[in-house]
C-alpha cells in the first residue's frame, strides 16, 4: 500500500468517531489491499481511497450526537439550562448588559435577527419531524421540543454578547448572533428527529440500507434503533425514495428481550 493511500486514510479517519476509528481503519485497509490486487491503475486506487472521506463523514454525521450528556432528554435539558444560566451570569459579571445593550432599538434589532433566523431556517433543514403513530406519550415529545426552543435563544443571545465582549469584536456580534440562531434551531430539529418518541433517548446504531440505484422500486436510507427496544427509525436518504419523510416503526414488548437491560 503506497504512502499516498496511507495519508488519505489517516486523514479520513480523523472524521470517524473515536470509538469506531480503529475498526474503520482496519476495514478500509483490508479493502484497499484487496483493491490493489486488481488490475485497476493508480488513479482508480486513489479515487477509491478518496471515497473514504464520504464514508467517514457519514459516520460522523450519524453518530456524533450519541454523546453521554445529550443521550437522555433529562441530561440534554440540564445541559441547556446550565449553558443558559452560565452565559447569563457571565454577561452580568462582565457588565455586558449595560448601555447600549439595554436600549429599545437594540432589543428590537435582536427580535428582528431572531425572526430572520426562523425565516431562513427552512433553507438549511426541514420542519417535518417525521411520521409517528399517535401514542399516550406523544405530548412529552412536544414539551421537550418547546423546552429546547425556549432555551436556545438566551444561550445564543448571551453567548454571542459574552464572546463579542471578550474578543472585542462587538461589530461582528449581530452576524454571529444570526448564524448562532440558525445553527442552534437547526440542531434542535435534527436532535428531535433522532430521538425515540417513547423514551426520548437518542437513537443509536445507524445502518445504511439499500442502494441509490434502487430508489425507484426499493427503499434507500438509514435505519436507527432505540437502545431500549421501543422501535426503529427509517430515514430516507433521498426524496425519490418510497417515503421521503422518516418513519417510526414501533416494536412490541416481545422484542425487548433482544436488547440489553442496562442500555441507556
Amino acid at each position: 500500500m503506497n504512502s499516498i493511500c496511507r495519508i488519505i486514510l489517516a486523514l479520513a479517519a480523523r472524521l470517524v468517531p473515536r470509538s469506531q476509528r480503529n475498526e474503520w481503519r482496519r476495514e478500509w485497509t483490508s479493502e484497499l489491499w484487496y483493491f490493489e490486487d486488481s488490475t485497476d491503475g493508480p488513479l482508480a486506487i486513489t479515487r477509491f481511497c478518496l471515497g473514504s472521506f464520504k464514508d467517514a463523514a457519514w459516520l460522523r454525521r450519524n453518530t456524533c450526537l450519541e454523546m453521554v450528556w445529550l443521550r437522555s432528554a433529562t441530561h440534554c435539558t440540564a445541559l441547556l439550562m446550565f449553558l443558559a444560566t452560565a452565559t447569563f451570569f457571565i454577561a452580568l459579571a462582565e457588565r455586558v448588559l449595560d448601555q447600549p445593550y439595554t436600549t429599545r432599538q437594540f432589543m428590537l434589532a435582536q427580535v428582528f435577527i431572531l425572526c430572520a433566523a426562523l425565516l431562513i431556517l427552512p433553507a438549511v433543514t426541514t420542519f417535518d419531524l417525521g411520521e409517528y403513530p399517535r401514542a399516550p406519550h406523544w405530548s412529552r415529545r412536544w414539551i421537550f421540543l418547546w423546552i429546547k426552543f425556549s432555551l436556545v435563544p438566551p444561550i445564543v443571545f448571551f453567548g454571542t454578547l459574552d464572546l463579542a465582549r471578550i474578543l472585542t469584536l462587538t461589530h461582528l456580534q449581530p452576524h454571529a448572533m444570526f448564524i448562532g440562531y440558525v445553527l442552534a434551531f437547526r440542531w434542535v430539529l435534527i436532535d428531535q428527529r433522532r430521538r425515540c418518541p417513547a423514551c426520548l433517548q437518542l437513537l443509536t446504531n445507524p445502518v445504511r440500507i439499500g442502494e441509490p440505484s434502487h430508489t425507484l422500486l426499493d427503499w434507500y436510507g438509514t435505519e436507527l434503533i432505540c437502545s431500549k427496544g421501543h422501535g426503529l427509525l427509517h430515514v430516507s436518504a433521498v426524496t425519490t425514495s418510497c417515503s421521503s419523510a422518516q418513519r417510526w416503526l414501533h416494536l412490541d414488548p416481545s422484542w425487548r428481550n433482544l436488547f440489553s437491560k442496562n442500555s441507556s
